[in-house]
């Protein structure tokens, strides 16, 4: 920046020959203190504090930020993390300054008395908008102060940690959070009665997370319409009741039946925007009409879900969609997704099974990614058909731009028939990213496999060679060029002919060129000529 004359203030009575001020550009430090708090506020508390050297109007400017932390990692003794915690607090309420967040993370034993001291003090006289506690200190119960639930400032609550009392802070107390927007419950130890009461008390809640909560067995909503986002990670059976949808617009269940679903088959989700599952058993009738109840979905994540042997999804509306598997089995979808922009697969690594997807026919430029594994000991009788299956699968995603990661996690030599003429047309790729690939006998049999199933435009690998228990990177391109294409097959076989040429790149390198390291490859197909 160009530099002005700029007289900061405080500087005249730093001067000891009482000499004009230094001249500095520090338009920052011109700006009102409070812009100056909210932007300390958004950085974590090392980096705040680390502002002190900035200049000397930054030098306690941290001390008075709307925003603090404690964690007792950041400190060599416990005495020094609570001498801190005291000493901040008190300053605090020395001057009279407002508090907007709280953020307390402890990991071994804390002093009780000390921390029902000052959450009173910081919700109370601070204002305190946002409180989060994490606590996770062996079998100690904390009883947390019942003003915690009685805060009519606090618009975010984060309780952490299976040491809270939440029974006991909760019991004959009347719950006013009314202002109370979010919502986070994680590993904490709550009954439905205890939940209830609480949510009773959130008239305006809008972000609801719910996370392995242990005896929690139904979260019923009945007069909550501001919700827009809900998470709920449960352990067990846990009813899941919203009597009105209508304004949720994110949506995330993990571990259970889709027993919401079968509660709310009648309501419509008209504003959802995200739907994530994880680890959900999903009954036949889940796609049916699945565009009706979600005509505003635009993201879906199906993760490690059962019930997808075969199905088809059609919807307008959904731009993002993720499946990840962990199966015993394939799946066989067709997906109508007109307005489709990425979809993702991926396989489970101890799994070799691939699925058969089918998209219909979409207008626009969209991205897919494929991830799968692939145990040579496994398919040493069924490889063929393995490559098969993957040429299907790609073929069913031609009309995306392609990035294909395959991972090797068994090292065998396969016996490949040469003569198997089961393939379909290769299909484009954009990337083919071949992981934990190495240097055996069998490598050129299995470029062979992958170069007539797709024709990458660029080929990405991390190479080792094989030796004993060490397995030593490849240095030398040549050696690599020598062993992967050796001279009997060149020529020979049926994907070289397309091949018009080949480039190599360093990964740090900018150009492209022979190169020693991690290699990536840039192929030119005949039909990209």
């Amino acid at each position: 920046m160009n530099k002005q004359s700029v007289k900061r203030r405080g500087d005249d009575d730093d001067d000891d020959d009482g000499g004009s001020a230094t001249t500095i550009d520090d338009r920052l430090s011109q700006l009102p203190q409070p812009i100056l708090h909210h932007i300390l506020s958004l950085l974590p508390q090392k980096d705040a504090v680390r502002t002190c050297l900035l200049s000397k109007s930054w030098r306690n400017l941290w001390h008075s930020r709307f925003k603090v932390e404690f964690n007792d990692d950041w400190f060599a003794t416990q005495k020094q993390f609570w001498s801190f915690l005291d000493n901040t607090l008190q300053r605090y309420q020395n001057q009279n300054l407002t508090l907007h967040q709280f953020i307390f993370d402890v990991r071994s034993v804390f002093d009780f008395a000390l921390l029902q001291k000052w959450i009173p003090v910081v919700i109370t006289k601070m204002c305190l908008r946002s409180l989060k506690l994490i606590i996770s200190c062996g079998t100690t119960v904390f009883p947390l102060p019942f003003i915690v639930f009685q805060s009519e400032f606090l618009v975010e609550l984060h309780l952490e940690g299976r040491n809270f009392n939440i029974l006991e802070s909760t019991e004959n107390v009347m719950l006013n959070l009314n202002n109370l927007r979010t919502l986070r419950l994680h590993c904490v130890d709550i009954t439905d009665e205890v939940f209830e009461k609480i949510i009773s008390g959130c008239p305006l809640i809008e972000n609801l997370n719910l996370l392995h909560c242990i005896g929690l067995e139904s979260v019923k909503l009945h007069k909550h319409c501001n919700i827009k986002d809900f998470g709920c990670a449960v352990i067990g059976e846990t009813i899941i009741e919203i009597e009105d949808p209508h304004a949720l617009e994110r949506f995330y269940i993990e571990n259970c039946c889709w027993n919401w679903y079968l509660v709310h088959k009648n309501k419509h989700f008209p504003h959802l925007k995200s739907l994530e599952l994880y680890r959900v058993q999903l009954p036949a009738e889940t796609f049916s009409n699945f565009s009706s109840f979600f005509p505003c979905l635009k993201e879906l994540t199906l993760d490690l879900c059962e019930g997808l042997e075969k199905f088809s999804l059609l919807s307008s509306s959904i731009k993002r969609l993720i499946i990840k598997m962990d199966m015993r089995s394939s799946i066989k979808a067709f997906i109508d997704t007109p307005n489709i922009r990425y979809f993702e697969y991926s396989g489970h690594h101890f799994q070799h099974f691939l699925p058969s997807i089918e998209f219909a026919k979409t207008s626009n430029e969209w991205n897919s990614q494929i991830t799968a594994w692939y145990n040579l000991k496994r398919l040493d009788n069924d490889a063929m058909s393995w490559f098969v299956k993957l040429n299907k699968l790609l073929k069913g995603l031609s009309q995306s731009h392609i990035t294909l990661t395959l991972i090797r996690n068994k090292y065998k030599k396969l016996d490949i028939n040469d003569s198997y003429e089961g393939f379909w047309k290769p299909v484009v790729v954009e990337h083919l990213r071949l992981w934990e690939c190495f240097l055996s006998s069998s490598d050129p049999d299995l470029l062979n496999c992958f170069l007539r199933i797709c024709h990458p435009r660029y080929i990405h690998m991390n190479l080792y060679e094989e030796g004993g228990l060490e397995c030593k990177k490849v240095n030398n391109l040549f050696e690599f060029m020598s062993k992967l294409i050796p001279d009997e097959i060149i020529g020979s076989d049926v994907w070289l002919k397309d091949l018009v040429g080949i480039e190599v790149q360093d990964k740090k390198s900018k150009d492209w060129q022979i190169v020693e390291g991690t290699i990536c490859f840039r192929l030119t197909w005949r039909e990209q000529l």
